[in-house]
């Protein structure tokens, strides 16, 4: 419920308040206009490729929105509020039936992360789920651990979920510890991993890329989580590091066309393929359009 009120009052904001505007560099006026939003981790990503789509196209204004999350952008779109969604996570079939289409566009690490003082530089599965279970309660060092996590019905709880039945059972449970902190968006859980003292959450390596967070990533089962250990092309199962999420615009399947057209052109283009791998992703083939 709290979600859904909070995705009401930033949607129903759009059109009074307009944040991250990107400039265009036309000195006249923009002749057409795209709002884009969704999830946080694709938001940093995006505001680069605003910039260097509006070198090619000066005469089309990007309005980059605060992040509404996954669901937030796709029902976004779905309403018609805004052009292009950010998604982490792939589309239901429900949300197909809506004529709802998403297109890949990057693959980025999926990180388990401390504050960037913790000495710790690596975990295992097992000691993940144990810390989350609530069975592995310090860090080496003797500093208490710090869970921080997102909602249940978020793209990242789903995707934490999805590994294994035991990790499942233990990141639901852990929401019942008294005073645990559950970051609503990627920054505020980024954040709160940045400043708690023993913290450790989750977020991914686009974020971490563009934002400069002081966090650390951690190895899991002694593989580092970084874009040379991410499989390229669309076999996931190639990788040294298993633990991936797809980035995806969203758009309306009858919007494939002008402004929304020649931004997704932009972004699988090779300077948009360029920006993404400074973004921390591992770009993709287009699979969608032609």
């Amino acid at each position: 419920m709290k979600l859904c009120f909070r995705y009401f009052i930033v949607i129903s904001s759009i059109f009074l308040l307009t944040s991250f505007m990107v400039e265009s560099s036309a000195s006249t006026s923009p002749e057409r206009k795209l709002i884009i939003t969704g999830s946080g981790s694709g938001i940093g990503a995006m505001r680069r490729m605003a910039e260097g789509f509006q070198k090619k196209h000066p005469n089309v204004a990007i309005d980059l929105l605060l992040s509404i999350g996954s669901t937030g952008g796709i029902n976004a779109v779905k309403e018609g509020r805004i052009d292009i969604g950010l998604s982490s996570r792939p589309l239901t079939p429900e949300e197909r039936s809506m004529g709802i289409v998403e297109e890949p566009y990057g693959r980025t690490p999926f990180i388990f992360a401390v504050q960037e003082s913790n000495p710790t530089n690596g975990v295992t599965l097992t000691e993940i789920e144990d810390i989350y279970a609530g069975k592995r309660k310090t860090w080496p060092d003797g500093t208490p651990i710090r869970l921080i996590l997102r909602p249940l019905r978020d793209s990242s709880s789903v995707y934490l979920a999805s590994i294994n039945p035991r990790l499942k059972s233990a990141a639901e449970k852990a929401h019942s510890i008294p005073g645990v902190f559950v970051g609503t968006t990627d920054q505020e859980a980024a954040e709160q991993i940045e400043k708690t003292p023993g913290s450790f959450g989750t977020t991914s390596s686009s974020l971490m890329a563009v934002e400069k967070r002081r966090i650390k990533a951690l190895s899991v089962d002694g593989t580092a989580p970084i874009l040379s250990n991410i499989a390229a092309g669309v076999h996931v199962s190639a990788g040294k590091y298993p633990y991936t999420v797809t980035m995806s615009l969203v758009y309306k399947g009858d919007a494939d066309k002008g402004a929304v057209k020649d931004f997704i052109k932009f972004v699988l283009s090779k300077d948009g393929r360029k920006i993404l791998s400074e973004c921390g992703h591992v770009t993709l083939p287009r699979i969608t359009g032609k």
